[in-house]
C-alpha cells in the first residue's frame, strides 16, 4: 500500500502507529521509541529547527540571539552536552534524567531557568532538556533544538546528536568559519545530507575574515567545492557573526527572517520530515534487524556451504544416490563382467593347431593295441618311440599354452585389477601361480582307450583343450577373487563415506531451508515495513537568504577592532607595538660574549703553550656566532600555527587561510646572502618516500596495496562515506597526490628553488604541498637576525602525523617548542597522542622550553571567560601528561597588525607583550645565558692555567728539575689511566635497562588498550545509518591498530631518549672520577669534564600491525550499535583481541630490543672513547705549558701581565 502525502501530517497517525507496533514485535525498542517520537510530533504540529555543528562553533550564542534574549549558556569551552529543545510559552523547563540500572526509568523533574546551565552541561546525568520561553519568533508552533558539539573530546555528545536527528524538520549546520574543511565538519554534514531533510550550512564568525588574505568570492567557492566534493546536498549557506553586525558579509538579519518564513510553510516541512524520518527509522531498523540476524544467517550459511552450495543441494543428493548405487553393485557386476572376458578369452585360445593335432594322432596311434616299431629288437624301439611321441605332444602342447593362453589371461587380470586401483607388486607373484597343468600325466589321462580310431584325434584335442582351460580357469578366478574381496571392501567403505555425506547433506539441507526461511523472513519484515511507508518529494523553492552584497575594499580591509559593546582585555605595562622582536637581546649578547673569546685568543696566542687554548677560544666563539636557536611550533590544523609565526616575524610571510595550509615541514631562516632573501629551497619526496606514503594511506583505508600504474584511478573512485574519522586525512591527501600527480612526478627527488609566491603556493595547495619532504625558506627580518629558526609543522591530526621520527627530533633537538591550541576550539582530539609524547620528552630534558598559546584571544567577550578558557586548556593538558604548562592567551592576527601599523593599542589587546617576555627571557637570557656562563668559566679555567704558569716560572733551578721530572713521570702515569679507562658494566647496565623499560612500554600499551578501543570503535561511527557496518566495523580495526601503532612508535621513541640520558650518566660517571682523579695528582692540572656531544637516535623499523589481524574474523562480536556499545559487545571484543595485541606489540617491541640496546652500548662507547682523547688533549696541553713555563720560558711578570687582561675580559 502506496501513500502520498499531502497535508496535515496528521492524517498519518495510523500509519506511524503500526510501524511503531511492528517494530516493537520485532524487539526493537529503541526503534519504536523513536517512531513513537515521531506520533509526539505529528500529534504536537510543532516544526523543530536543529542547530547542530562542532562544539564552539556558536549554536548556543545563534539560538540565545534569535530568542532575542539568554537561554543557553553559551561560551567558547562545550557548555551544551544535552539536546535542548526551546519553545514559546511560559518559562520553565523540565529536565529528563538519564535512564541507568538504578533508575530504569527516565524521571522529569522541573526547573527555574536560572538553573538551566548546570544541567545542559551535564551529559551524563541528563538525557534531554525541555525549555519553555517567551519567544515571539516560536510563537506559530516553532521549536528551537540546541545539540552538543560532534567532535568534542566527549564522545556521549556526537552520540546525543546523531539520537535526536529525527526530531529535526529543518537542520542548521553550524561551523566556525576557520574549522570549515576540517574532515570532520564535512562527514557529519554528509551524514544531515543523507536524511534528505532540508540542510542550511551556517558559517559562523565571519568578522575572522580578512580579505587580504583570501577573498571573500574564493573563500566562497572553495567551501562549496570541498562540499560538492563530499556529496553534501543542502539548501543555502549562509554566513553571520553576532560580533560585527554590520560586517559586510554578515547574513544574520536574513537568518532571523529565515525562520519566520519556514514556519510559514510548517504543515509541509511537518509532514515531509515525518515521512523522511519513517523512512530513515525504517532503514536504520532493517539494518539493525540484518545487523543482528546476521551473525547466525552466517553460521546457517557455513552450515549449508554457502550460497552456491545451496543451488547445487539437490543435484548433490541424486549424484550421492547414484554414486552409492554405483558401489553397491560394483563387485558383483565386475565379478560378471571379468567371467565373461575370461571365458571369452578362453574360449577363443588357439591352444590345438594343426600340428599339434597332427601329434596327438601320432601319440594316439601308440596308444593302439599291437603298435610297435622295427624287426629286430622291437619291443625296446617300441616304447622309446611312445615315449618320444608323448613327449613331443606334452611340448607342443606347453608351448601352445605359454604362448597363446598365459599372457593373454595374466594381461587381463593385470589390467583390470590395475584399473579398479587394486593391483600391487604382490600380486605378481600371484599371477605367477596362474599356469595349468600340461604334463604327460594330462597327456595320458585324457586319452580314452576304448575310443582310438582315426576319427576320435578330433574329440581327443578337444577334451585335451577343454582340461587345459578348466584348470587356467579355476586359478585365474582364485586370484579374481581375492581381487574381488579388496573391491568389496573398498566400495563398502566408499559407501560409508557416502553416507556420511550424505548425512551431512541433509544437515545442509536443513540449514539451507532455516537460512532460506530467516532471509525469506527477514525480507517479508522489511517488505512489510516499507509497504507501509508513505512516500514525498522534496519541498520544492524551499526560502534561502540574499546573497551577500560584495564590498568595498576599505570595507574588506577594515582591521578587526573590538565589536561595539565588546571591551578589549587590557594588559598592563605593554610595549610599544614597535618594540625589539621576540629574543632581541640574544644575538647581541652572544656576540658579546663571543668577541671577549676572541680578544682572550688574541692575547695569548703569541704563546708557543697556549695553542691549543687558543683553538679551543677560536672554536667557542665560531658556536657563539654562528649559533641557531630553533623554535619549533606544533599544533592542530588551523589552529594558527602560521599566523602565530607571521606575527613573530612581525610580518605577513607565511600564506594564512581558513582553510589548512602547511602540509609540509617549514623552516624559516636567516639567508646566507642578500640575493637569497625571499626565496626558498623546497625538497620534494622521493619516489620511494612517496610510495611509503601512498602505501600506508591505502593500507589504512583498506584499499590494499597501491598499484605503480593505475592508483589514481582507484582514488578517484574513493568515496568518503564509511571512512573513519581518523582515516579522513589520509583520503583527502590521496585525493590531493592523484590530482597533482601529473604535474609532480617528473619534480620528485629534486631540490627546487622558489620565489616566496611560488613558495606560499607549495606550502598552501595541498595537491603540491603533498609532494614535498619540507621547505627552507630564507628570510630577512628581526627575529631571524637573531640566529632563530623557526619551524613551522603540519598539523598533529595530518597525515604527516605518522612520521612520529621527525616530530620527536624537533621535540628533542629544537630549544623551545610553542605548541598553539585555537580559542575557540582549545582542545581537539588530534593533539592528545601529541601532547602524551611531549609530556615524556619533556620529563627528559634540564629546561622547561615548552610554551602553550591559546590563539584568537580576541575572540574572548570578557576577562572571566578568557580565564574560563585557559583553566580548560590548563586541566586538558594535565590530563594529557604535561604537569606545569605555561599558558599564554593571546591574538597573533591583532600582533601582526600591530607590527604593521605601529598602533600601540592593537599590540596591548594582542596580549602578545606577555609571551615574548618569558620567550625572551629564557632564549636570550637563560639559554644564551648559559652558554655565555659556560664560556665564561673557559677563560677563568684558562686565567687559572696563566696563574699556574706564573708560580712555575718562579721555581729555583733546583726546584724546576725536580717538578719536571715529576711531571713528567705523572704524565706518564695519567696515560696510562686513560687507556685504563673504562666501563665494563655500562654495556650490562644498558642491556637491562633496555629490558626494564621496554618491559613497563608493553604493560602501558596493554593497560590502555581500553581507551584505544573506546577511540577506534566509537558509536559516531558504527550507528545506524552509515551504510555497511562491516565496512565501518573493519575501518574502526584498523584505526585501532594506527592508534597502537603510533603509541608504541613514540613509546620506543621516548624509550631512546631515557637510554640516551642512561647513557649519558654512566659517561659522565666513568669521566669525572678519571678527572678527578687527575687533577689530584697533579697539582695545577685543571682537567674539565668535555661537553657531551649531541647523540643520534636510532633508526627503528616502521611499526606495521595492520595486516596482522584480520577483521572479519572478528564481525561475530559485532550485533548490532545497540548491543555493542551498551551491552558487552565492545568488551567482549575486547576480551578477544587483548592476548593478540599483546603478543603483536610483544613481537614488535622485540624486534627493536636489540637494536636499541646495542645502539646506544656502541654510542656510550663512542662518547667516553672521544672524552677520553678530549681528556688527554687537554692534560698534554696543560703539561707542556707547564714544562715550558718550568724550562725558564717567560718571565713571572709576562704571565702576571697575562692573567690580569684575560681576568678583565671574564
Amino acid at each position: 500500500m502506496m501513500q502520498t502525502i499531502t497535508g496535515d501530517a496528521g492524517k498519518w497517525l495510523d500509519t506511524i502507529e503500526q510501524i511503531q507496533n511492528t517494530l516493537r514485535k520485532a524487539g526493537d525498542e529503541a526503534g519504536a521509541k523513536a517512531i513513537g517520537d515521531l506520533l509526539e510530533k505529528a500529534y504536537a504540529q510543532e516544526l523543530t529547527i536543529a542547530f547542530c555543528g562542532h562544539f564552539s562553533a556558536g549554536k548556543s550564542s545563534l539560538i540565545n540571539s534569535l530568542c532575542g534574549k539568554t537561554v543557553l549558556p553559551s561560551g567558547p569551552v562545550p557548555t551544551s552536552a544535552n539536546v535542548v529543545s526551546i519553545r514559546y510559552g511560559r518559562p520553565r523547563a523540565l529536565i529528563h534524567t538519564a535512564k541507568s540500572a538504578e533508575n530504569p526509568e527516565s524521571e522529569i523533574m522541573e526547573a527555574s531557568l536560572s538553573e538551566l546551565a548546570e544541567y545542559c552541561k551535564n551529559g551524563g546525568a541528563y538525557e534531554s532538556v525541555q525549555v519553555w520561553e517567551d519567544v515571539p519568533i516560536l510563537s506559530s508552533g516553532g521549536v528551537l533544538l540546541d545539540t552538543p558539539g560532534v567532535d568534542s573530546t566527549d564522545h556521549g555528545h556526537a552520540l546525543a546528536t546523531h539520537s535526536a536527528l529525527h526530531w529535526a524538520d529543518i537542520v542548521f549546520y553550524v561551523m566556525d568559519y576557520n574549522h570549515v574543511q576540517s574532515e570532520n565538519n564535512l562527514s557529519f554534514a554528509k551524514s544531515l545530507s543523507d536524511w534528505g531533510k532540508p540542510l542550511y550550512l551556517i558559517i559562523n564568525q565571519i568578522d575572522k575574515h580578512r580579505e587580504r588574505e583570501l577573498s571573500f568570492t574564493r573563500y566562497h567557492k572553495e567551501v562549496e567545492t570541498s562540499f560538492h566534493a563530499w556529496q553534501v546536498h543542502y539548501t543555502d549557506i549562509l554566513f553571520t557573526s553576532l560580533k560585527e553586525q554590520n560586517h559586510p558579509w554578515n547574513q544574520w538579519k536574513q537568518l532571523t527572517h529565515l525562520i519566520p518564513k519556514l514556519l510559514e510553510r510548517k504543515t509541509e516541512l511537518l509532514a515531509y520530515s515525518l515521512v523522511s524520518s519513517m523512512h530513515h527509522l525504517v532503514e536504520q531498523h532493517v539494518e539493525t534487524v540484518q545487523a543482528a540476524e546476521e551473525e547466525e544467517l552466517n553460521t546457517l550459511l557455513k552450515e549449508a556451504g554457502g550460497e552456491e552450495a545451496i543451488l547445487r543441494l539437490d543435484i548433490e543428493q541424486k549424484t550421492l544416490q547414484q554414486e552409492d548405487e554405483h558401489w553397491k553393485m560394483l563387485p558383483e557386476q565386475e565379478r560378471k563382467r571379468l567371467r565373461q572376458e575370461l571365458d571369452h578369452l578362453l574360449e577363443h585360445a588357439h591352444l590345438t593347431p594343426a600340428e599339434l593335432r597332427e601329434a596327438a594322432g601320432k601319440y594316439l596311434e601308440s596308444r593302439k593295441p599291437g603298435f610297435k616299431t622295427g624287426l629286430w629288437f622291437a619291443g625296446g624301439k617300441t616304447e622309446r618311440e611312445k615315449k618320444r611321441r608323448l613327449d613331443r605332444l606334452t611340448g607342443m602342447l606347453t608351448d601352445q599354452v605359454e604362448g597363446q593362453l598365459i599372457p593373454h589371461v595374466r594381461e587381463l587380470l593385470r589390467s583390470w585389477g590395475d584399473g579398479q586401483g587394486l593391483w600391487s607388486p604382490a600380486m605378481e607373484q600371484e599371477l605367477d601361480d596362474i599356469r595349468p597343468v600340461t604334463d604327460r600325466q594330462l597327456v595320458e589321462q585324457t586319452v580314452k582307450e576304448n575310443a582310438l580310431s582315426p576319427e576320435y584325434t578330433l574329440n581327443y584335442c578337444k577334451d585335451l583343450r577343454a582340461a587345459v582351460t578348466t584348470d587356467c580357469r579355476r586359478k585365474a578366478l582364485t586370484l579374481v577373487d581375492q581381487l574381488l574381496a579388496q573391491l568389496a571392501v573398498r566400495a563398502e567403505t566408499r559407501r560409508a563415506a557416502l553416507a556420511d555425506a550424505r548425512t551431512a547433506l541433509l544437515a545442509q539441507a536443513d540449514a539451507a531451508s532455516r537460512y532460506s526461511t530467516r532471509v525469506q523472513a527477514s525480507a517479508s519484515h522489511a517488505s512489510l515495513l516499507r509497504s507501509l511507508l508513505p512516500q514525498a518529494s522534496a519541498p520544492s523553492g524551499l526560502p534561502r537568504a540574499d546573497a551577500p552584497a560584495p564590498a568595498s575594499d576599505t570595507d574588506a580591509a577594515s582591521p578587526a577592532a573590538a565589536p561595539t559593546g565588546v571591551a578589549r582585555p587590557a594588559i598592563a605595562g605593554s610595549r610599544n607595538a614597535s618594540a625589539q622582536p621576540a629574543a632581541g637581546g640574544r644575538r647581541t649578547r652572544l656576540d658579546a660574549a663571543a668577541a671577549r673569546l676572541k680578544a682572550a685568543a688574541a692575547l695569548v696566542s703569541p704563546y708557543p703553550a697556549m695553542q691549543a687554548a687558543v683553538r679551543d677560544l677560536h672554536a667557542r666563539a665560531a658556536a657563539l656566532e654562528g649559533g641557531q636557536f630553533t623554535l619549533a611550533l606544533f599544533g592542530a590544523f588551523s589552529a594558527g600555527k602560521s599566523s602565530f609565526a607571521n606575527a613573530l616575524l612581525g610580518e605577513a610571510v607565511l600564506p594564512v587561510s581558513p582553510h589548512p595550509t602547511t602540509a609540509a615541514i617549514n623552516r624559516i631562516m636567516a639567508p646566507a646572502s642578500a640575493e637569497r632573501h625571499a626565496t626558498a629551497d623546497v625538497h620534494m619526496k622521493s619516489v620511494g618516500a612517496l610510495r611509503e606514503d601512498l602505501k600506508y594511506s591505502f593500507r589504512l583505508l583498506g584499499l590494499g596495496e597501491p598499484a605503480a600504474a593505475g592508483w589514481q584511478e582507484v582514488v578517484h573512485a574513493l568515496s568518503p562515506k564509511g571512512i573513519h574519522p581518523a582515516g579522513r586525512p589520509h583520503y583527502s591527501f590521496l585525493k590531493a597526490a592523484a590530482a597533482g600527480w601529473e604535474e609532480a612526478e617528473s619534480l620528485l627527488g629534486q631540490q627546487l628553488q622558489v620565489d616566496l609566491e611560488q613558495y606560499r603556493d607549495f606550502v598552501a595547495s595541498e595537491h603540491k604541498s603533498c609532494f614535498v619532504e619540507h621547505i627552507d625558506l630564507y628570510y630577512d627580518c628581526a627575529l631571524t637576525r637573531q640566529g632563530i629558526v623557526l619551524v613551522d609543522t603540519p598539523g598533529a591530526d595530518s597525515v604527516n602525523a605518522r612520521h612520529t621520527g621527525v616530530t620527536f627530533n624537533y621535540m628533542k633537538h629544537a630549544d623551545a617548542l610553542v605548541f598553539v591550541t585555537y580559542y575557540n576550539h582549545a582542545f581537539a582530539q588530534g593533539d592528545r597522542q601529541f601532547l602524551n609524547q611531549l609530556g615524556r620528552v619533556k620529563e627528559t630534558l634540564a629546561l622547561d622550553q615548552t610554551f602553550f598559546i591559546v590563539n584568537a584571544s580576541d575572540l574572548a567577550s570578557s576577562e572571566e571567560e578568557l580565564h574560563s578558557v585557559a583553566r580548560h586548556v590548563q586541566e586538558q593538558l594535565q590530563a594529557n601528561g604535561i604537569r606545569k604548562p605555561r599558558i599564554y592567551p593571546l591574538s597573533s592576527m591583532l600582533a601582526l597588525e600591530a607590527a604593521e601599523q605601529g598602533e600601540a593599542s592593537l599590540r596591548s589587546a594582542s596580549r602578545f607583550d606577555a609571551f615574548e617576555d618569558d620567550f625572551s627571557a629564557f632564549a636570550a637570557e637563560e639559554l644564551a645565558g648559559l652558554s655565555i656562563a659556560s664560556a665564561m668559566q673557559e677563560l677563568g679555567r684558562l686565567r687559572n692555567r696563566i696563574e699556574q704558569h706564573v708560580a712555575d716560572a718562579r721555581y729555583s733551578v733546583e726546584e724546576r728539575e725536580i717538578r719536571l721530572e715529576r711531571l713528567t713521570r705523572v704524565r706518564g702515569e695519567l696515560e696510562h689511566t686513560l687507556l685504563d679507562l673504562t666501563d665494563s658494566n655500562g654495556a650490562s647496565v644498558l642491556s637491562g635497562e633496555t629490558d626494564e623499560l621496554l618491559y613497563h612500554v608493553r604493560q602501558r600499551l596493554s593497560y590502555r588498550t581500553g581507551e584505544f578501543m573506546a577511540e577506534a570503535f566509537h558509536p559516531s561511527v558504527l550507528r545506524e545509518g552509515v551504510g555497511d557496518l562491516r565496512s565501518a566495523f573493519a575501518s574502526c580495526g584498523r584505526e585501532l591498530m594506527r592508534l597502537i601503532e603510533l603509541e608504541l612508535s613514540q613509546e620506543l621513541l621516548a624509550t631512546t631518549l631515557r637510554l640516551e640520558k642512561t647513557g649519558k650518566i654512566l659517561v659522565h660517571k666513568a669521566i669525572q672520577q678519571c678527572v678527578e682523579h687527575m687533577n689530584h695528582h697533579l697539582q695545577g692540572l685543571d682537567c674539565t669534564i668535555p661537553e657531551s656531544r649531541k647523540w643520534a637516535v636510532p633508526e627503528l623499523n616502521e611499526i606495521s600491525l595492520q595486516e596482522s589481524i584480520h577483521w572479519k574474523d572478528y564481525w561475530n562480536s559485532f550485533k548490532n550499535p545497540k548491543l555493542f556499545f551498551e551491552g558487552t559487545g565492545r568488551a567482549n571484543l575486547q576480551t578477544k583481541l587483548e592476548p593478540i595485541l599483546r603478543e603483536r606489540i610483544g613481537e614488535a617491541v622485540e624486534q627493536q630490543r636489540e637494536r636499541m640496546s646495542s645502539f646506544y652500548v656502541t654510542l656510550m662507547q663512542e662518547e667516553q672513547m672521544w672524552q677520553k682523547a678530549q681528556l688527554r688533549e687537554q692534560m698534554l696541553e696543560t703539561t707542556r705549558g707547564m714544562e715550558h713555563a718550568l724550562m725558564g720560558g717567560e718571565q713571572p711578570q709576562v704571565w702576571e701581565e697575562l692573567a690580569g687582561k684575560i681576568a678583565a675580559l671574564e
